[in-house]
């Protein structure tokens, strides 16, 4: 399976960090793309990928200035036509392409925390309806974007996870790659998603 890892982050350590993580869970090699290539989307399209994952980012999408430098990547998430995974700043970028806003928490949050399912779905075989998965963000999407079933929420933000209605199209405002053997969760959705994946 080709994965296609778009870079969101800054720093080369966190992207570094980012991928070993995605590779430990998922078992698969990872080829990465920045996200200010010139052409993202042809050349992400021709890479051929079984599925795109967008990472996190530091960057605050409520920010005009940042919004039109991760343009691009907004417009490869609406022509996609692969599957997509949009981790946190990821998550984001997948909600504004689909014209949901961004609110500030107003603090950092940081740690393994609880998210509840509120919609069974294949993501989730297998895992409890209170999951236990990493989180580190500041700003949320103030709601569920048009086409998209809400999945999963917590007491910090309520939309934790999302797929869209017609297209393999998912979100998740938690980490999943960040999981370890006392938190297994989210290498567990990780790999229930290649699983859906493979059925498309």
């Amino acid at each position: 399976m080709k994965i296609v890892v778009v870079n969101n982050y800054k720093e080369t350590k966190q992207i570094e960090r980012a991928v070993q993580n995605i590779e430990r869970c998922t078992g698969q090699s990872i080829e990465t793309i920045d996200f200010d290539k010139p052409e993202l989307h042809a050349i992400v399209t021709e890479s051929g990928p079984d599925l795109v994952i967008l990472t996190g980012s530091s960057a605050l999408l409520s920010k005009p200035r940042t919004r039109e430098r991760f343009q691009p990547e907004i417009d490869l998430v609406r022509k996609a036509e692969f599957p997509v995974l949009g981790i946190c700043y990821g998550h984001q970028i997948i909600g504004s392409a689909f014209h949901a806003q961004m609110r500030d928490l107003g603090q950092m949050l940081r740690g393994y925390e609880k998210v509840s399912v509120v919609k069974k779905h294949p993501l989730f075989d297998g895992l409890p309806s209170d999951l236990v998965v990493a989180e580190s963000h500041r700003q949320e999407l103030t709601r569920v974007p048009d086409g998209f079933h809400h999945l999963a929420q917590s007491t910090t933000s309520m939309v934790e996870a999302m797929v869209h209605r017609s297209k393999p199209i998912y979100g998740v405002q938690f980490h999943p790659e960040r999981s370890d053997d006392e938190h297994p969760h989210g290498r567990m959705i990780l790999q229930n998603l290649l699983k859906q994946i493979r059925g498309f």
